[in-house]
């Protein structure tokens, strides 16, 4: 996770660098619809147990988003967004049980552009807001949906007029409600919150096409 961690770090200071030197300019396509599909890996906060103060920890896997943005006017692109990862949760203490977890998020939000005349990099930021579904694979538990929002930034590389490379950090927050329980059934749950907000990071890489 440190060297997930140090990644991060320098991803976030490249976007930075980028959105400064590439403060302004025309939109390359005046109208368009884009599809993104990013692969990448994602690691988690962990949660505490309010009942026995144990950690709840998931591991840190594998994700995959989709996403479809369109132009919304100059140097801003509105944008639609479904990430899905499966990672399996670990309860420390007493209970010392495990479930896989899957964590989908369905976001709508927007991006501002900084792009830069003759030049085929470009970079953003983000915002969305929307909802997680919290589903265990074992259906004895319930499923859960919480409200969700994320900020990101991210790089993109024009191959040409259609097809672009692109790299994404993405930070998911989701809010739990106070005084919560998470993977109940049969009479017992594996969780007990007292309000967090479980914090998920991804780390992606992808390809986009304009229509």
């Amino acid at each position: 996770m440190d060297e997930m961690i140090r990644i991060i770090r320098k991803f976030l200071t490249l976007i930075i660098l980028l959105s400064i030197t590439f403060s302004s300019s025309a939109d390359p396509i005046d109208d368009y619809i884009a599809v993104s599909l990013y692969l990448g890996g994602r690691i988690s906060s962990d949660l505490t147990d309010n009942q026995t103060g144990e950690p709840v920890k998931a591991s840190d896997d594998f994700a995959q988003t989709l996403a479809f943005t369109w132009h919304h006017s100059r140097n801003k692109e509105g944008e639609l967004l479904f990430s899905n990862a499966s990672q399996d949760i670990q309860v420390s203490g007493e209970n010392n049980s495990s479930a896989e977890l899957n964590t989908t998020y369905l976001h709508f939000g927007g991006r501002a552009l900084f792009t830069k005349p003759d030049s085929a990099f470009s970079s953003s930021v983000g915002l969305g807001l929307g909802a997680t579904f919290l589903t265990p694979d074992e259906s004895k538990y319930d499923n859960e949906i919480a409200l969700s929002g994320n900020i990101s930034g991210g790089i993109r590389y024009q191959l040409n007029d259609k097809w672009a490379l692109r790299s994404d950090l993405r930070i998911y927050g989701t809010v739990l409600n106070s005084n919560n329980s998470l993977f109940c059934g049969e009479g017992q749950c594996l969780v007990k919150l007292e309000g967090e907000v479980y914090v998920q990071t991804d780390l992606m890489a992808g390809v986009e096409y304009k229509f």
